[in-house]
């Protein structure tokens, strides 16, 4: 029993000097092996990175560039929409006096608002409507003076025709109700 002792001593004793200079030879192989990854690093880092950085530089200068320009085309129209909106309030301080001056003009009433030209539901009469209706117009006609702007006749009335019914309904009557 004793031989078979020695003998597996020596087996491990050899196995750990095999696996001692294995780990060696590895250890060596990596060692060899990142210093050639460096190597090849540094010789690629030197053909590309510096046109790398050549373009973002280049691009970070075009960028600036750009947002200088849109930085300045949005002071010129800031500029533009205050000189706009002086411009109408203006013209709409020039109405309301004119509203204060014309005696058919209630301006103290709450619901006052200027009848300033040009907005969507306000469009002036065009000059040739106001001579037109000054023509024909009578004497016991209500219509407003020429000059000032007017609403489309039939503005207030409501849309569509009424739903034939049998009597029975109106303008809110379904078609698909059906009454017995």
């Amino acid at each position: 029993m004793t031989t078979f002792i020695v003998i597996a001593v020596i087996v491990l004793v050899v196995l750990a000097v095999a696996f001692v200079v294995i780990q060696r030879k590895n250890r060596e192989a990596n060692i060899e092996r990142a210093d050639q990854l460096r190597t090849k690093a540094a010789t690629e880092a030197q053909a590309t990175i510096a046109p790398a950085q050549d373009r973002a530089a280049t691009a970070e200068a075009e960028a600036a560039e750009a947002r200088a320009i849109a930085e300045k085309a949005e002071a010129e129209a800031e500029a533009a929409r205050i000189e706009a909106q002086q411009v109408e309030a203006s013209h709409e301080a020039q109405v309301r006096a004119a509203d204060r001056l014309d005696p058919r003009v209630d301006h103290k009433s709450d619901d006052y608002a200027p009848q300033v030209a040009g907005t969507v539901d306000q469009q002036p009469t065009p000059p040739a409507e106001v001579n037109a209706e000054t023509s024909t117009e009578t004497a016991t006609d209500t219509s407003p003076a020429p000059g000032l702007p007017r609403r489309t006749p039939g503005a207030q009335e409501m849309p569509g025709k009424p739903i034939a019914t049998d009597g029975s309904g109106g303008w809110f009557t379904r078609k698909d109700s059906e009454q017995s």
